[in-house]
């Protein structure tokens, strides 16, 4: 992930811990690392519900792009087959 968008998922966990929301389990595995030290446990929790919420933002980016593309491909006769997404761009490229 980028390094733009790595940021602004931190700027989401920001948001969240402003607006009182925790992930417990999150907080609980941060807190177990940090042998129970609060200081040291938020800085940890910051960074597995980073890693959580940039898995979760790749995986919904790559449901919808194929979700897109599926529906596209039904409407433009172009065939995904075994080909890439750069393959695909290109050919709905060429079409229009």
């Amino acid at each position: 992930m980028s390094q733009s968008s790595s940021n602004m998922v931190r700027a989401l966990v920001l948001r969240e811990l402003e607006a009182g929301k925790r992930d417990d389990g999150l907080w609980l595995q941060a807190m177990s690392e940090s042998k129970m030290d609060q200081a040291k446990a938020q800085v940890r929790y910051v960074e597995l519900r980073t890693q959580a919420m940039q898995g979760d933002v790749k995986g919904l980016l790559i449901k919808q792009i194929r979700g897109a593309v599926a529906q596209d491909s039904g409407n433009s006769g172009v065939r995904l087959g075994n080909a890439s997404l750069a393959e695909y761009l290109s050919a709905k490229t060429l079409k229009k």
